[in-house]
């Protein structure tokens, strides 16, 4: 992430089996709060702190936000290729002009 967004954990949730911690995305220079958050769903890991799902889900949203910005900067570059490029036409191919002589 860069310097201008930060995950930040909202919350920890504990269930039998399961460990879900809230993370939310802040952009610290335009938004007072949050772009959203995801819920990241751990299995129970025996003797791990709270710390430790804190970072497993901080790493697991960091990943599915490379993952996105890796698609999306390949349709990006898709787009760009498609909307640029241009046919180059051969002149022995193209039709000629009727010239007109005037008189």
């Amino acid at each position: 992430m860069t310097q201008d967004y930060e995950l930040v954990v909202k919350g920890v949730r504990n269930f039998e089996n399961k460990v879900t911690v809230t993370v939310a995305l802040q952009d610290k220079e335009r938004f007072d709060g949050e772009i959203f958050g995801l819920d990241v769903a751990m299995d129970r890991v025996e003797g791990a702190v709270l710390e430790f799902y804190e970072a497993a889900a901080r790493m697991s949203v960091r990943q599915v936000f490379l993952e996105v910005a890796e698609k999306l900067s390949e349709k990006v570059e898709s787009y760009l290729q498609h909307q640029y490029s241009f046919k180059i036409e051969n002149p022995a191919n193209k039709h000629e002009r009727p010239h007109h002589k005037y008189l």
